[in-house]
């Protein structure tokens, strides 16, 4: 990917971040609180901002196509997970499917070749996508308007994907960055281990 390219698809994300609130900001609070509501939930929960960092990581260094049909499966199955999670339909283990998403994710950053088919891995972000946006869902603010607070967690999600594929598109361009992107997998699963065993752990 060009980093023409890359500029252009920043450009994309930051009008796509930016135009809901200024289209309503000053007739419609309700709708702007849930935009910036949904904006904010995934980059101040950890095991989201991992997840979800990760899987533009993995698109990138999978390659060709797959750098934006990964990050897509994620967000449409985000979305048919949070329409149940909005609707109150519950599904189980869905904090610990985030937290092993964080695992999975990671080891598959520090494993996966790049022009592998990749199907397991878009198997895992489709499953996995679907659990983050179902706890998406049930977090919804009561005050929050549901469409405008899910344009902006789509918004914020396609933000961190867009970096993680910045991030993947450095380090597997030279060579030398090659076993420090396999560390950083290895350190984002270990962390998602972590997250894990404190669900685990009686508090």
């Amino acid at each position: 990917m060009t980093n023409r390219r890359l500029a252009g698809l920043a450009l994309a994300v930051l009008l796509l971040l930016c135009f809901p609130s200024v289209a309503h900001a000053h007739d419609e609070t309700k709708a702007a609180a849930g935009f910036l509501d949904g904006l904010l939930h995934p980059v101040l929960g950890l095991d989201h901002f991992l997840a979800m960092l990760s899987v533009g990581i993995v698109s990138a260094q999978l390659g060709g196509r797959k750098i934006y049909t990964i990050p897509a499966l994620f967000v449409s199955a985000m979305i048919v997970g949070a329409i149940a999670g909005i609707y109150g339909r519950p599904w189980p283990f869905t904090e610990w499917g985030i937290a092993l998403s964080v695992v999975v994710l990671g080891a598959a950053i520090a494993t996966v070749r790049e022009n592998s088919r990749g199907w397991m891995v878009m198997a895992v972000v489709a499953l996995f996508g679907s659990l983050h946006g179902h706890a998406h869902g049930l977090e919804l603010p009561r005050s929050a308007d549901p469409i405008y607070y899910a344009a902006g967690f789509v918004a914020s999600t396609s933000a961190i994907h867009l970096l993680g594929v910045g991030i993947g598109h450095l380090f597997t361009t030279r060579e030398s960055f090659g076993p420090l992107l396999r560390h950083m997998g290895s350190v984002m699963a270990g962390m998602g281990l972590m997250i894990l065993i404190s669900l685990i752990t009686p508090r």
